[in-house]
């Protein structure tokens, strides 16, 4: 700095300082020469590219007609506390808007996961088609099925309601809400009504169904629980634009896809995965509404194919036509099943040719350590090797499981020699 300074001899005091702190110099000068004491004002020296020096100048004349004395304070200290608080500030913030960004996100896929919706004829009031969530929730309190009349899903007081809501879906572009109960029984649901996008001059009508829960003081817990269902569901969960470009997926998805993290996948078609399946799907939520559930094959990088049960719907309350995708892993290996469910036949017939010379309690034994291992193995095809989830297939729980693979083995069943 010292080599600088000396520059300054002879210059005009307002050339030392950048240009846009250049009319300050000008003022303490004229207050200066007006009142012989000028207020502070804060510059910054001119130094070297990217290092200009912040002062606080104050400026004292030195008799009637003697010159200005400026004294300066160094605010490089200040300047540097000043930007840690605005960096600080900004983290905040930043991690504000994750956490927003993060709650609205796992509320999304929660929704695609697990709403229950159905693609209903307004004119003609019936079920055209519902997808799985919806016949679970429905099942449970009477059944529904295509063909059936939707009035019958609710009870005598909500039909009118419901009529109305599918008339003002029919009417108009915007999603409709409105509470209904269930028929023989006391469960309220959240009714949307939407029209699909490709369903321009038709009576299809998109009901979108939600349990309604009674509000929550915590919503960090909600957050919290909506994000363990979403993050460790082993079904993946991507919701697309009109495009069938990638908004947002879950963790299982991503392992499907063999991708790093979600930001890989934002943006991508979803016809990277699935060439021959994509497109058909989407469109067909898009003229419908809904897909069900069809077998499709999703293309790794690593050149191999994992069979997947695909279904697709419409979003109820996001704009721009966005779809929700589940992706459930079926048989992991089918042809390995098949040679599993082949070798038990044999085994069992195997023992038949023991029948005489072994006791009956004994063979009977060894089929029952057969099956077992056959179900076992079938039940962890199923959840792609998840154990827990086989376990609460097979009823029993995980250390049971455990039990039985060290008792039993996991090798294709062979019949005792």
């Amino acid at each position: 700095m010292s080599a600088t300074a000396q520059q300054w001899v002879g210059r005009h005091w307002a050339e030392t300082v950048t240009g846009d702190t250049r009319s300050k110099i000008e003022s303490l000068l004229a207050d200066a020469t007006r009142g012989g004491l000028a207020r502070r004002r804060e510059v910054n020296l001119a130094s070297e590219p990217g290092a200009d020096l912040p002062v606080a100048y104050t400026a004292l004349r030195l008799g009637e007609r003697g010159p200005v004395l400026a004294v300066g304070r160094d605010l490089r200290s200040m300047a540097a506390i000043q930007q840690r608080f605005l960096e600080t500030q900004q983290a905040v913030e930043l991690s504000y808007w994750r956490a927003r960004h993060n709650e609205v996100r796992h509320r999304l896929l929660y929704q695609v996961a697990t709403d229950a919706v159905l693609t209903v004829d307004a004119r003609d009031q019936c079920v055209l088609a519902l997808n799985a969530s919806a016949l679970g929730l429905l099942q449970a309190d009477g059944g529904a099925a295509p063909g059936q009349a939707i009035a019958t899903q609710f009870d005598a007081r909500s039909r009118p309601s419901v009529a109305a809501l599918l008339a003002r879906a029919l009417a108009g572009n915007e999603p409709v809400e409105a509470l209904a109960r269930l028929a023989g029984s006391h469960t309220s649901v959240d009714l949307v009504a939407s029209r699909p996008p490709g369903a321009a001059g038709g009576s299809l009508v998109l009901l979108h169904l939600r349990r309604a829960e009674p509000p929550l003081d915590d919503q960090l817990a909600v957050g919290s629980a909506l994000a363990r269902h979403v993050d460790g569901t082993a079904e993946g969960i991507v919701i697309t634009d009109s495009q069938g470009r990638v908004r947002e997926a879950n963790l299982a998805f991503v392992q499907m896809a063999q991708a790093t993290d979600v930001a890989t996948l934002i943006g991508q078609p979803l016809q990277t995965w699935l060439p021959d399946s994509a497109l058909a799907v989407l469109h067909r939520v898009c003229a419908e509404g809904l897909a069900p559930h069809q077998r499709v094959a999703l293309r790794r990088p690593d050149a191999s194919h994992l069979p997947l049960d695909m279904a697709g719907a419409l979003l109820a309350d996001v704009g721009g036509g966005d779809v929700g995708f589940t992706l459930r892993p079926c048989f992991t290996d089918s042809l390995a099943a098949d040679a599993r469910a082949a070798a038990l036949a044999q085994a069992i017939a195997a023992l038949a040719d023991e029948l005489g010379k072994v006791a009956l309690p004994e063979l009977l034994q060894q089929v029952q350590a057969l099956a077992g291992r056959h179900l076992v193995l079938s039940a962890l095809d199923r959840h792609t090797g998840d154990p827990t989830a086989a376990a609460q297939l097979l009823g029993i729980s995980p250390e049971q499981l455990a039990e039985l693979r060290r008792e039993t083995g996991p090798d294709t069943p062979q019949h005792p020699r």
